[in-house]
């Protein structure tokens, strides 16, 4: 067992030559009974058989073969978890807490009843949705849709009456009714009637009985819904920079808790292929979800211990905008309609108008999967006339353009002319019937799998993700417009600033800053992430102030949107588009163009939408999918690379069984259900170094208000008197000695050290954590000592942020306050105010190699003071927790366009028309001046070529001194060209000495 576990823990896999190695390794030590490794693959297989699932082998319409972990076997894999089946949530929700879950928004909501799961299962009976139900108060209702309200599960339901003629009336008011007082099905009803049909007055106001769902199951089974995001994008099989494409596709069961599915654990792989397309692969998965609409998974559930049916459904397609453009039928986003949700878009003398150009700012006209498949058809008809223009034309247009359809547009383009040229009298009419027959007759999709997808529209259902729309794009847009202009002195200045930035609180890796700004067109999502947060700190007097608005503006936006639950759906949303405007309206104002040509901009009012539908932004994010793409590289490297997409598949489909073993997840064994044994099943609970290599993180115990002490070596202890807490505490202490500890824990979970930010009674820095020596029982058993700090009435003037200062006497304040542990709430990032104290490059530090001091040293920040503090609320940790804390009036957003934002963008877009017609007349002037220039030149080599042909003829000479001629008109030639080499490089001032220069990171 273990040897099966060290050869598939995701994170650390192992060459056959290592496993080998170890299995050689184990036998020179004498352990008995180590297989050989043909015998332990043998095994493997065996087990694979026993409790996993094989790669379902397909072949797509364009001929294409590869490998599909079938997505059943999964579901069935998870409902037989134990550690997994008991966190489902399979009913949509209303409540007035914090918003944190998908089915708490509004997309679970949009499907219909008879789409989501329709039976609530109490003791073995199923309450069906559209049936009678008899409550236990004897009233009769028909339940319509099953909801849960502030966490206690309720039917929506019509109250059901018999009038004197026994005849039975339907209600039209609905009734919430709480689950538990269901106590008969309509089974039941039905045999204390003992008549086969209920006698109803309006046969017509009634649905059909029994719930036709009921036969898709045995009676004595469950029926549930699960929704499975798919996530699709293109990943390279090689860790070298040299690209092996492979287009993946991942999967994860939406109806578990949000925290869950942030783990590598809840990460589901389905198919890759270096040859069919994602569409190609997608037609497939649409395959197997729209056969469980008839056929449900028969599925074991560990939670209830009772069997049950499966229906799966796709709510959504998080990925890359590349990729959701290509699964919304759209032609990208570097075109003319450049959205694949709304119709905003044009030439660019429509998106330079007054008009036009305010219509950017806003969402367009959306798009829907109907209107989509009636233009590919559209597209398909044109091309059945031969003539490639006009179906271009069309895309150009719509801005709709299908991978698959693109195929099919091709071949009637072909097959058109050439039916032509064979007769060319066929009219149009006959060419367009006969194409259309045998388009008809031919095998495969004719467009996207995902347009005929159930429940799924495309062109709604792929939400914005904040990961390469927010950090890969409007940061490093305003990152690029940042460094682009510094002198080689500011870069100096800023390195130095971002390198003093205090991280306590932001939850951030170490900056580096110099590597930051050596490699600074080179950064990746977690730098971005750490300059959102920091950077508007640091830019003063290195930037105009229009483009200190897109920065502070930019770090604003992320602290809402990086945020695990909404607290006010409504006065969040009203915040965030406010804060969106001003990102839009801050862009226009430094580089109108931007607004026009990044379709990242124009999704950002898209975002508002998707958080209604589907909660917080994080949960659309793709990091964990980018994440489980290690895992997939380090099993395309350790592949034979002959049948990449069935050896791959095989690879994950035997974790997953590992994953399923170790959980104690159940499999059928001689019409059984088992489990591994308890020793096994401990492994996955108690050991920490299995739960990080199989990406598990067990639930988080919070003990706030817990001390931690020193280590040993460390421990400290200090006399009362000589401590901050003495001369503020108000309660007698008799001990004398206190030790000093580490940390505390906040009620948040955070770890609050010496010198950390806390929001407690009030806002202070945490200076003391201290215990008796020698406990007394008069005595507390902790005390904590904050420096206070007072929360200015105003925002700084500069950064539109709360400000901290010391007490001053009209505050009328302690400069120290004494609490118990329990009663910090959180940490929070605050950062010294050093534009209005002027703090400069004054210090300096040793730079540090290899853990060595060197003779070298950096200028560093030093602060002029100790009492003016900024409340960093770009800060992404805790951003709810402190837009709780502080006084609306602190934190409620201002537009930075107070007036007619309408009137605005006209004036703006007036000045982006005369910046365009002036780039355009330069440019077509170089372009003309380019071609002139060719035209001389292609006539003059002309002239030269013609000059060449009349010349006489020179005699041949001896074939000997022709070789040695030629050697030495080379050598001439080399030689002559180094020195040219060497003149133009002077020229330069460059050392020609030195083919290369080294860059060393002094940080």
């Amino acid at each position: 067992m273990l040897l099966d576990i060290i050869d598939n823990l995701p994170r650390l896999r192992l060459s056959t030559a290592h496993f080998k190695l170890i299995l050689w390794l184990l036998n020179q030590a004498g352990v008995q009974h180590v297989p050989s490794y043909d015998a332990f693959r043998k095994t493997q297989q065996e087990l694979t058989k026993m409790c996993a699932s094989e790669p379902v082998h397909c072949v797509s319409s364009t001929g294409n073969h590869f490998y599909v972990n079938d997505p059943r076997e999964t579901i069935k894999r998870q409902f037989a978890n134990p550690e997994v089946a008991q966190h489902f949530n399979f009913y949509p929700e209303e409540t007035s807490e914090p918003i944190s879950e998908v089915w708490q928004a509004e997309r679970w909501k949009e499907y219909d009843p008879s789409d989501l799961t329709p039976m609530y299962s109490s003791n073995g009976k199923q309450f069906y949705i559209n049936e009678v139900s008899m409550l236990h108060d004897d009233r009769l209702v028909i339940p319509l849709l099953w909801v849960k309200r502030h966490g206690i599960l309720h039917a929506d339901c019509n109250l059901v009456d018999i009038d004197d003629n026994g005849l039975w009336i339907r209600g039209t008011s609905v009734h919430s009714i709480p689950a538990d007082q269901f106590v008969m099905n309509y089974l039941e009803v039905i045999s204390t009637l003992n008549v086969q049909r209920i006698p109803w007055k309006d046969e017509m106001s009634v649905p059909e009985m029994p719930n036709p769902k009921r036969k898709l199951v045995d009676e004595d089974e469950d029926l549930y819904v699960v929704m499975i995001p798919i996530w699709a994008d293109d990943v390279s099989g090689n860790k070298s920079k040299q690209y092996n494409k492979h287009i993946n596709l991942y999967m994860e069961n939406s109806n578990l808790p949000a925290r869950l599915l942030q783990q590598e654990y809840f990460v589901n792989f389905l198919s890759t292929s270096p040859h069919a397309s994602s569409p190609e692969q997608f037609a497939e998965i649409r395959k197997i979800v729209n056969e469980t609409q008839t056929n449900p998974i028969r599925c074991f559930n560990a939670d209830t211990k009772r069997r049950c049916g499966v229906i799966l459904r796709v709510p959504s397609l998080p990925a890359d905008n590349p990729q959701q453009s290509e699964e919304a039928s759209h032609i990208g986003g570097n075109s003319n309609k450049f959205c694949r949700r709304c119709h905003v878009g044009g030439t660019h003398e429509e998106k330079e108008s007054n008009e036009g150009y305010h219509s950017l700012f806003s969402v367009g006209i959306s798009r829907s999967a109907s209107e989509t498949i009636e233009i590919l058809e559209k597209q398909l008809n044109v091309a059945m006339t031969g003539v490639a223009s006009h179906v271009k034309a069309i895309q150009t247009e719509t801005g709709v353009k299908d991978k698959v359809t693109e195929y099919w547009i091709e071949v009637l383009l072909k097959r058109a002319n050439q039916i032509l040229r064979d007769n060319p009298s066929k009219s149009r009419q006959e060419l367009s019937v006969e194409l259309t027959e045998w388009l008809e007759l031919q095998p495969g999709d004719k467009m996207s799998p995902l347009l005929s997808v159930a429940g799924l529209d495309p062109t709604k259902d792929t939400p914005v993700e904040i990961l390469h729309t927010i950090l890969l794009g409007i940061v490093k847009y305003v990152w690029h417009m940042f460094h682009s202009k510094l002198s080689e002195e500011e870069q100096r200045v800023f390195t130095a600033r971002l390198q003093s930035t205090d991280t306590d609180g932001l939850t951030i890796p170490a900056l580096r800053a110099a590597y930051i700004m050596q490699y600074r067109n080179g950064l990746i999502g977690k730098h971005f992430k750490a300059l959102m947060q920091t950077m508007a700190f640091h830019v003063h007097d290195l930037v105009t102030p229009d483009e200190s608005e897109i920065i502070k503006a930019v770090g604003e936006l992320g602290a809402m949107l990086w945020v695990p639950e909404i607290i006010d759906m409504n006065e969040y949303l009203n915040d965030l588009e406010v804060r969106i405007a001003n990102i839009l309206n801050a862009f226009s104002k430094v580089d109108p163009n931007k607004i026009t040509c990044k379709i990242k901009l124009h999704l950002l009012p898209h975002i508002i939408s998707d958080c209604r539908r589907y909660g917080p932004a994080i949960h659309n994010s793709t990091e964990i999918f980018e994440c489980f793409n290690a895992i997939f590289r380090m099993c395309s490297i350790l592949s034979n690379h002959q049948a990449p997409s069935r050896d791959i598949a095989r690879k994950f489909a035997s974790m997953d069984r590992i994953k399923h073993l170790l959980s104690g997840g159940y499999w059928i064994y001689k019409n059984e259900w088992i489990q591994a044994s308890r020793l096994v099943r401990r492994l996955l609970r108690s050991d920490v170094v299995i739960q990080q290599h199989l990406g598990w993180t067990p639930p988080p115990d919070i003990q706030y208000g817990k001390v931690i002490p020193l280590s040993k070596p460390k421990s400290t202890a200090v006399n009362w008197r000589q401590t901050h807490a003495s001369s503020v505490c108000l309660q007698e202490i008799k001990s004398e000695i206190w030790n000093v500890n580490r940390a505390v824990v906040a009620q948040s979970g955070d770890i609050c050290v010496k010198g950390s930010w806390v929001a407690c009674r009030a806002i202070g820095r945490l200076i003391e954590i201290l215990s008796p020596q020698v406990s007394v029982d008069s005595d507390p058993a902790f005390v904590l000592t904050i420096e206070n700090f007072i929360l200015g009435e105003n925002r700084h003037p500069h950064f539109d942020m709360p400000v901290l200062h010391r007490p001053a006497e009209r505050d009328q304040a302690p400069d120290y306050i004494v609490i118990k542990p329990e009663e910090i709430l959180f940490r929070l990032s605050v950062q010294h105010d050093c534009r209005l104290t002027g703090c400069m490059l004054t210090g300096s530090r040793i730079v540090l190699q290899e853990h060595q001091k060197t003779s070298q040293r950096i200028a560093v920040l030093s602060h002029a003071d100790d009492s003016s503090y900024i409340v960093n609320t770009h800060a992404l940790h805790n951003a709810t927790l402190l837009r709780c804390f502080l006084p609306r009036s602190l934190v409620e957003p201002k537009s930075l366009i107070p007036s007619d934002r309408q009137s605005f963008h006209f004036e703006v877009a007036t000045k982006l028309r005369a910046q365009q017609d002036e780039k355009r007349k330069t440019t077509s002037e170089k372009r003309k001046a380019t071609r002139e220039a060719n035209k001389l030149n292609k006539e003059a080599r002309r002239a030269e070529m013609d000059d060449t042909e009349v010349r006489p003829s020179v005699p041949s000479m001896p074939k000997r001194r022709r070789k040695t001629k030629a050697v030495k008109e080379g050598a001439q030639g080399e030689e002559s060209e180094q020195l040219g080499k060497r003149k133009r490089m002077e020229a330069a001032d460059v050392d020609v000495t030195d083919d290369s220069t080294e860059n060393e990171d002094v940080a």
